[in-house]
């Protein structure tokens, strides 16, 4: 089995021992004594809270976040368990519980912590199983040297399901959004081009889950914007905007990606300064000048305003949910009837 570190968050004054934390120094447990012992003979001073706990009190901390690693690790040791199996129902299943994980642990900020430091152990890891069993198990059973000829062909036999597909997405939408890590991870696996081919070849629900999950890819990773930038991503979804056979929430939802993309997820061509009223402009970044040109030459030039709309003033909008909703849902229907 493997025996995972104790988190950081868990080290405290060296209570309970693991296998990579040692006991702290009894040296500590002297100075804190003779701290508040010198503490308690001064009633007239300032009084300050204590440095530290009873220890009855941190020993039960302490095997809280024990437990709580221990729950972490085996809940992610039995989805990726499943999601590793050739039957799509077992993969259904795998990949319905990480998804259960991964909201609850957006509860918890160390629940969070936990999950980080789990995805660097190999065994723990959610994206590789995602790209090799799910969103892309054709190319990787051929290209793995340690799978058989036999095993290769039942990966190619069980192709997943239009569910098992977004499913896999929200998990990788999930692990991307807690953890900068995943991004890094998925970058290897060329994500953002597969979930573009994915988007293109889809269903509905497969078209919406990749729109989200290149959002949570693209958030603060320059290595999947310029992965994004290299493959034509912008022109590809756009074009997809202007085709009127499709479905008109998917094309609605297109255009709120274009608006949230530029917006929000690629670099500003203005940061707030002073409060939000106040913006001092700066010089627009290669990839916001790059998905401008793209959304004029493809929309037409009477966009160049709703574009520079966009790049300008979304990032200002008050945080607000209903002011913010509404003004990126008018500038979406506009995009919406400029591609129209």
């Amino acid at each position: 089995m493997l025996l995972l570190r104790q988190p950081r968050w868990a080290q405290q004054e060296g209570l309970l021992p693991s296998c990579s934390t040692a006991p702290a120094p009894a040296a500590e447990d002297s100075s804190s004594s003779s701290s508040s012992s010198s503490s308690s003979s001064s009633p007239n001073t300032t009084t300050r809270p204590p440095q530290s706990s009873s220890p009855v009190l941190d020993l039960v901390l302490a095997l809280t976040d024990q437990r709580l690693y221990r729950e972490v690790a085996l809940s992610l040791r039995q989805g990726l368990r499943d999601a590793r199996s050739e039957f799509c129902f077992m993969r259904v299943r795998g990949l319905n519980a990480l998804a259960k994980f991964l909201a609850s642990s957006a509860k918890s900020q160390k629940i969070i912590e936990l999950f980080q430091d789990s995805q660097s152990y190999q065994e723990l890891q959610v994206v590789p199983v995602l790209f090799e069993h799910t969103l892309v198990p054709h190319k990787w059973a051929v290209k793995n040297p340690d799978l058989s000829a036999a095993d290769a062909r039942t990966e190619v036999e069980s192709p997943p399901s239009t569910s098992e597909l977004t499913l896999a997405l929200r998990v990788l939408e999930g692990c991307c959004l807690l953890d900068t890590a995943s991004q890094t991870i998925a970058s290897q696996y060329s994500a953002v081009s597969e979930l573009i081919n994915l988007f293109l070849a889809g269903a509905s629900q497969v078209q919406k889950a990749c729109l989200d999950c290149l959002l949570a890819l693209m958030l603060d990773s320059s290595t999947n914007q310029k992965e994004f930038e290299r493959v034509h991503g912008l022109r590809k979804i756009a074009d997809m905007l202007r085709n009127g056979h499709l479905d008109g929430t998917i094309r609605l939802q297109i255009a709120e990606f274009i608006v949230v993309l530029l917006g929000h997820v690629l670099p500003s061509s203005t940061k707030p300064m002073g409060g939000l009223s106040q913006l001092e402009p700066r010089k627009s970044s290669w990839m916001v000048k790059w998905a401008h040109l793209e959304l004029v030459e493809i929309l037409g030039e009477e966009s160049a305003a709703v574009v520079d709309t966009i790049i300008n003033e979304v990032p200002a909008i008050r945080p607000d949910a209903d002011s913010q909703q509404s003004s990126l849902s008018a500038l979406s229907r506009e995009l919406l009837r400029l591609a129209n």
